[in-house]
């Protein structure tokens, strides 16, 4: 009986692995018939949110540039006083609008994708620099494609989501629209300490100026992963101790990440004290860390550590010095298969 219950579970397996390979190719075969945009049943068309401070011409060039038509999207302007709703500063001033976005609500499970189609034009915040500040303002499965057609540092098209997300009932909460917006200033002007840092430290490499570039972009996803790590140990330790952690905690917390990452040494108490700043205000704004929050946080975690392994990878004996946490991440996978071993071990034991 045992045998066969077993052999039963088996081919139910192999029967749902054959139905999913199968599903898979007919997705495929319908995506590749096709290059029309699909539309998300819940949210309608894609959402195409302008910046206010474009000409129609400018509007033009931009649609182009996001490879989008009007009659496909539902279109929404980004203005001055969404800035200061949003942000919580600005001069309300339409004219500084100039970025642009393209939102596609995706379904549960997606997480956060952003694509920055010209890197030349947004000059200070890059594609992975979004997605935090995206999780912390409750942003949740969605792709977005950024453009602009002059150059802009890039901050106002966080603007543009919420505007999205906004138009088609999903309200984003002004508090942590804020907090996320005090994270991107504050993750930028610590990714520019770090970079500065370590490319005084480093200066014996002799690094080229794409290996140098390469460098960058590897500290700054190591800061980004750095995010990551406060925010789940911060909501780790409040479901188990049931209240938020101490500043002790905190700063505690803070200094393991930046270890964890090898950015320690690359940053001034200052900047530091900074971080922990954000961090307080991360449990102290309500949702940051929830359960959902966490999850998102998932999602995006895996593009940073990817990341940054490319980027050691491509650096040869200099860039074994940027995976700080690439071996304890494998480690973790490492032991969550043998958790799913053991599991089916369990079944057919």
């Amino acid at each position: 009986m045992k045998i066969n219950r077993n052999l039963t579970i088996a081919l139910t397996i192999i029967s749902l692995t054959g139905c999913i390979g199968m599903s898979s190719k007919v997705a495929s075969a319908a995506t590749d018939s096709s290059n029309e945009t699909v539309i998300n049943e819940r949210w309608g068309k894609p959402t195409f949110v302008v910046g206010a401070g474009l000409n129609q011409d400018q509007t033009n060039e931009t649609m182009k540039l996001l490879e989008i038509e009007s009659n496909a999207v539902n279109t929404q302007k980004a203005t001055g006083k969404d800035l200061i709703t949003y942000l919580g500063y600005g001069s309300g001033d339409d004219s500084v609008m100039l970025s642009s976005v393209v939102v596609n609500r995706e379904d549960e499970g997606k997480g956060i994708n952003v694509d920055i189609l010209t890197p030349q034009n947004i000059t200070l915040i890059t594609a992975d620099q979004y997605k935090n500040p995206l999780v912390t303002a409750g942003i949740k499965d969605a792709t977005i494609k950024v453009a602009s057609v002059v150059k802009v540092t890039g901050e106002s098209a966080l603007t543009g989501v919420y505007k999205a997300f906004q138009a088609n009932g999903e309200a984003v909460d002004p508090d942590r629209a804020k907090l996320a917006q005090e994270e991107l200033d504050t993750t930028t002007d610590l990714s520019k300490s770090i970079v500065e840092q370590a490319t005084e430290d480093n200066k014996s490499e002799s690094l080229t100026e794409d290996e140098q570039a390469k460098a960058d972009e590897a500290y700054k996803a190591q800061l980004n992963q750095t995010l990551v790590d406060i925010k789940k140990e911060l909501a780790d330790l409040k479901e188990k101790q049931g209240e938020l952690a101490t500043k002790a905690e905190v700063e505690k917390i803070v200094n393991e990440a930046l270890t964890k990452n090898n950015l320690s040494t690359y940053l001034s108490k200052e900047d530091i004290t900074k971080l922990v700043a954000l961090a307080e205000k991360y449990q102290s704004t309500a949702g940051v860390l929830d359960k959902e929050s966490i999850k998102q946080l998932d999602k995006i975690s895996a593009g940073f550590t990817d990341t940054v392994s490319r980027l050691g990878d491509e650096l040869g004996k200099f860039g074994e010095s940027l995976k700080g946490t690439i071996d304890e991440n494998q480690g973790f996978f490492s032991n969550l298969w043998t958790s799913i071993t053991d599991f089916f071990g369990d079944i057919f034991n």
